[in-house]
């Protein structure tokens, strides 16, 4: 699922020059992004519900995905400019995922809670959070 969000925004928002994980998300919180806009896909956690069935189990459950934006702009001291390019990427970014089924079996994507993460050396760290569930079935 994370992976064909990635390649999704590759694709749909080429204003995007870097899409990473995790692990690149890391990477770029020691010492900020080599490049801008950045975003960073990853899994925030899973929750499953109690199975509702006897024998077999089979649970919905709900993931949550971060996307992070990093958008810099130092046009002014203040960070207005860069807060600005930062709705616009997001804009951009919900076009594409919002509503879409990011794998077989997901539902389709919807919108969390979002958040300011960072304002640091005229980078804004902005987080969208997204939402899909899917059902888990046990082979036993």
């Amino acid at each position: 699922m994370i992976e064909n969000i990635k390649a999704r925004l590759r694709e749909l928002v080429p204003e995007i020059k870097q899409v990473g994980g995790a692990a690149d998300f890391q990477s770029a919180v020691e010492s900020n992004p080599t490049v801008t806009p950045a975003c960073y896909v990853f899994s925030l956690g899973e929750a499953p519900a109690p199975s509702q069935f006897a024998g077999r189990l089979i649970q919905r459950v709900r993931a949550s995905v971060g996307i992070v934006l990093v958008v810099k702009n130092l046009t002014d001291a203040k960070g207005v400019a860069a807060l600005e390019d930062t709705d616009a990427l997001r804009n951009k970014v919900k076009q594409v995922v919002y509503g879409w089924r990011p794998a077989d079996g997901n539902d389709p994507l919807e919108r969390g809670d979002s958040n300011l993460l960072a304002f640091r050396d005229g980078h804004v760290w902005w987080q969208d959070i997204y939402l899909t569930s899917y059902i888990d079935r046990s082979e036993i």
